[in-house]
């Protein structure tokens, strides 16, 4: 607001100057004028600008380049308007690490206004929101205080799901494993190997024995459902990691439609167990939510109830079998 009390700065000392030309009462009062104007112009505007509020928001998620916003709402809490409220806004993609170009904004006459601050949702991430110091102006634009700041907001920036190619199969069928049963018993499903001392008569498969001339015995199995994992280790290239990203989401959306639990390991220190929908989003704000360590990646259990589908860019690179 300097150009505004520039222009007072210069009425006024026109007005002293045309006192002392013309030194009659007229100029006297014009001068007397021009001093007191911008304390009246704070005494009316002062209550509209201590009760004016500025709220920022801009919970809500979207996809990949579906445009994003956030919502500048102000409120003066009184019948007059505010004469202006001057702020910046800046943000920042906390994935990506790249910087909201900061923004000045001036609102003249602001008694209840909406406006949308547009957001760059080209790249994945959560984008965070802040506003600057905001300022409240009287109606001359001369004098100021400043308004109460508002907290943050964040603004989410999905991946676009992506089917792998080729498409992995990864369903409840695909993911059974047969292990020993505890204790021997009956079971429809078995193991033929050699016998071992110890092992009870009732299991030796007589007839297979006597064609092989060697013991062997039924070893009864338990049917166990291994534990699907999608593993991501995150590229250093902004497209790849994308690409990774994109099918990471349709595989665990895939899933959950399905009806299948499973373990999502996102680098070598971030994991989490995916049940629904719900816990899918938590996640993934979660890893959108810093910037990615590609220095190491997953650590690679290999354990034999786990089925480990590695997403590499361009459709990955399979089912590892343990």
């Amino acid at each position: 607001m300097s150009s505004r009390r520039l222009v007072y700065l210069t009425g006024l000392v026109m007005g002293v100057v045309f006192h002392s030309l013309y030194g009659q009462y007229l100029s006297f009062i014009l001068l007397r004028f021009l001093i007191l104007l911008p304390f009246v112009s704070l005494l009316v505007s002062l209550p509209a600008m201590l009760r004016v509020r500025v709220w920022l928001s801009a919970s809500g998620a979207s996809p990949r380049g579906d445009g994003a916003a956030a919502r500048l709402r102000m409120d003066s809490r009184f019948f007059l308007p505010v004469g202006c409220l001057s702020l910046s806004f800046f943000g920042e993609n906390r994935f990506t690490g790249d910087q909201v170009g900061k923004q000045k904004f001036r609102y003249w006459g602001v008694l209840r206004a909406t406006e949308e601050l547009s957001l760059p949702s080209d790249r994945c991430g959560v984008i965070s929101c802040s506003l600057g110091r905001i300022w409240a102006w009287d109606y001359m634009g001369i004098f100021c205080i400043p308004v109460r700041r508002c907290d943050p907001a964040v603004y989410t920036v999905l991946p676009i799901p992506q089917k792998p190619q080729p498409m992995p199969e990864l369903d409840q069928d695909s993911a059974i494993t047969l292990k020993p049963k505890p204790g021997g018993g009956y079971s429809e499903e078995h193991e033929l190997r050699p016998y071992r001392q110890g092992d009870p008569l009732n299991v030796i498969h007589w007839k297979l024995s006597s064609k092989l001339d060697e013991t062997i015995v039924r070893e009864p199995q338990l049917m166990k459902r291994k534990r699907i994992t999608l593993s991501l280790t995150p590229k250093s290239d902004r497209k790849e990691l994308e690409n990774q990203l994109d099918q990471l989401l349709y595989l665990s959306l895939d899933l959950i439609g399905k009806g299948i639990p499973h373990r999502i390991c996102f680098g070598a220190h971030m994991e989490a167990y995916i049940k629904d929908k719900n816990s899918l989003d938590e996640f993934l704000f979660a890893v959108l939510s810093v910037q990615p360590d590609g220095s190491r990646g997953p650590v690679d259990r290999n354990k034999p109830d786990e089925l480990v589908y590695s997403i590499l860019p361009q459709g990955g690179e399979g089912v590892k079998k343990p």
